[in-house]
Parts: structure tokens; C-alpha cells; sequence
């Protein structure tokens, strides 16, 4: 199911993004897979940007662009920060990363399969679980009745405390 082409997949009424209702699917695409979407889109795969998609498919929790662009320097060094910021809003336009706020409202992504899909992101330690129910569908569709907007779209951040987080009773 991993970046294949999903027009035969029911569409979120909020986004016009289509749902990977398989559960068994792996959460992170594999950086073959994406280096072959990005060519898919006619995009070259470099170096560097390969670069980017390794560093940010092994994180399993939200980061920010200057995360990567740090940790990305002390193994390669000659990598420009424009060039991680340009493959990361790349990677996000092809839906491989998807932009979240962090509970003190700064803005990082998270990599994920491609599909409309939402988060839970613990408030203490930053880590995030992605969730492809859309809670929210019924009442895009009345705003959008009731106030005659052509809406194209939607986010959704939970944020609580994860189980590791969660104060012991």
C-alpha cells in the first residue's frame, strides 16, 4: 500500500487527501520508496537530499528544520541549510512529512505514509501518533454548508500526556 497511487480510495471531504485504511502498512516509508515518489513527481534524487530523507525517517518524533539541519551538519557537513528547508517542504508537498505544531505552538513535522491523517502528540515529551480517523468530517461538511466556503482542507494536533509521560498514581 506504501506510495502507491490511491485516486481508487475513498477522500476525506475536509482535505480531497485520500485515506490508507491499511493498518498493517509500515508508519514510515522506506527511503527507496521515496526516492522513488520524488522521481515519480520528476524530482532528481541527490545526495543531499537523500540525506534529508534518511535523517528524517528515522525520527520517530516530531522535529524542527534546525534539528535536521544540526544533525545533519556534523555528518555532512557541506549540506547548506537551504537545501535541508527546500527538501523538507518538498517532502511535505509529496506527503511523506506532515506539519504539526508542538503543544508550545512552534511548528515541526513528522514523517508518515501519504494519506490524510491526524496526530496525538504528547504535551511533555514530544512524541507523536499519527491517526487516519477524521473525528472532524461532519462538521467541515455543515461549516461548509452553513457558511458557503469551498473548504480544501484541515489539521488536527490532540496533545495530552503519553503513557511514559503520565504521572504514576
Amino acid at each position: 500500500m506504501l506510495l502507491r497511487d490511491f485516486e481508487d480510495r475513498p477522500l476525506c471531504y475536509a482535505s480531497g487527501m485520500s485515506q490508507v485504511p491499511d493498518h498493517d502498512a509500515p508508519s514510515v516509508p522506506s527511503p527507496e520508496h521515496v526516492a522513488e515518489l520524488l522521481v515519480r513527481h520528476g524530482y532528481r534524487s541527490t545526495a543531499p537530499r537523500r540525506a534529508v530523507v534518511a535523517d528524517v525517517l528515522a525520527r520517530g518524533r516530531p522535529f524542527t528544520a534546525e534539528e535536521v539541519v544540526a544533525n545533519l551538519r556534523q555528518r555532512v557537513p557541506e549540506i547548506g541549510r537551504a537545501t535541508v528547508y527546500r527538501t523538507l517542504e518538498l517532502l511535505a508537498s509529496v506527503d511523506v512529512l506532515s506539519r504539526v505544531l508542538r503543544s508550545d505552538g512552534h511548528p515541526a513535522y513528522i514523517a508518515g505514509t501519504p494519506g490524510h491523517r491526524h496526530h496525538l502528540v504528547c504535551s511533555d515529551c514530544g512524541a507523536a501518533v499519527a491517526f487516519s480517523a477524521c473525528p472532524v468530517d461532519e462538521l467541515v461538511r455543515d461549516l461548509s454548508r452553513d457558511t458557503r466556503f469551498s473548504i480544501q482542507g484541515h489539521l488536527l494536533e490532540v496533545f495530552g500526556l503519553c503513557p511514559e509521560c503520565q504521572p504514576t498514581v
